[in-house]
């Protein structure tokens, strides 16, 4: 696909985090403007009573209203909005896309697991300049759900699975103050995650696959594994990480406080919260894929969404 000179813009509002980024497309690539990103918790309390909490909805409103302006500043041609688990599942999810909806002024879709996949895995290619020659196995931990992609090769035939393995639930159900079940919570992924890699016909393999993690909890392991005292995306983009250093990351955080974890300089407001259960996920998957090491992407379902503006456009 040819991109001509344009301005696209993409929003994820995710179970967890909402982000915007504003790029310049004419070059044939993303030339960033704006990114912006802020911690809502629009799926805090969701595994409960099947509901958004109204304080989230009006933090992820206020949100929405930052957004907004920025993107009355540069006035994209192109733009896309996506939600996601929080408000896939939510019974009172429409209330809140007709509010965001009267301050965007733009459709909002809310995507399908697998399409959230597919978006995810769009925008880790288009992040990486060097052609991947081995199977891929892409992993994108959220919020409310994980998605996984496999492909055989990055052009070809791809195969999706969206499990129900959110950080928002895993930390509610499992890592509560009050109760640290971390034996409950590995019987759960191991049991899920298997599940799913079966589905994906990767289970009973022994072939190599390059495990690509985006999203919030892959590149806050890879932040931290640097020793970053703040976030620095060129350096936390590609990195390889080893799972001897994650197991490592995971006692290190799992014996804090989450006030402390939080106040960790390299990662997003709240990250700390609930990184210990993403941290497992990804350290799940290494064991029962037999691999000892994953990298870590920058880019991810925003820019998928962003670059699906433009499909959009050409439609």
């Amino acid at each position: 696909m040819t991109i001509h000179k344009n301005i696209a813009a993409g929003i994820d509002l995710g179970s967890n985090t909402f982000r915007l980024l504003v790029a310049d497309c004419s070059a044939g690539n993303l030339m960033v403007l704006a990114k912006k990103m802020a911690t809502v918790s629009l799926g805090r309390g969701l595994e409960d009573n099947g509901m958004l909490h109204e304080d989230s909805m009006q933090k992820g409103l206020a949100v929405i209203h930052s957004f907004q302006e920025t993107l009355a500043h540069y006035r994209p041609q192109n733009i896309r909005i996506c939600g996601s688990a929080a408000l896939r599942q939510a019974r009172n999810s429409r209330l809140f896309l007709q509010r965001a909806g009267q301050i965007l002024r733009q459709p909002i879709d809310v995507i399908s697991g697998e399409e959230e996949a597919g978006l995810s895995l769009a925008g880790v290619l288009a992040g990486f300049t060097e052609p991947f020659s081995s199977p891929l196995l892409l992993v994108d931990v959220g919020g409310g759900s994980t998605e996984l992609v496999f492909a055989e090769s990055p052009a070809g035939a791809t195969r999706v699975k969206s499990v129900p393995l959110g950080v928002i639930r895993l930390t509610e159900k499992f890592l509560a103050p009050s109760q640290h079940d971390l034996v409950l919570l590995d019987s759960l992924l191991a049991e899920t995650l298997n599940s799913a890699l079966e589905e994906l016909a990767l289970a009973q393999k022994n072939q190599p696959v390059l495990i690509i993690g985006c999203g919030g909890t892959a590149t806050s392991m890879a932040a931290l594994a640097l020793n970053l005292t703040a976030y620095n995306a060129s350096l936390v983009h590609g990195y390889v990480l080893q799972n001897t250093s994650l197991e490592k990351l995971w006692h290190h955080l799992i014996a804090l406080p989450a006030n402390q974890r939080n106040a960790l300089p390299c990662l997003g407001e709240g990250r700390g919260e609930i990184l210990p259960p993403g941290m497992r996920i990804y350290h799940v998957l290494l064991q029962l894929l037999q691999q000892d090491r994953m990298r870590v992407s920058d880019t991810g379902l925003l820019e998928g969404i962003l670059l699906s503006s433009l499909s959009y456009a050409a439609a």
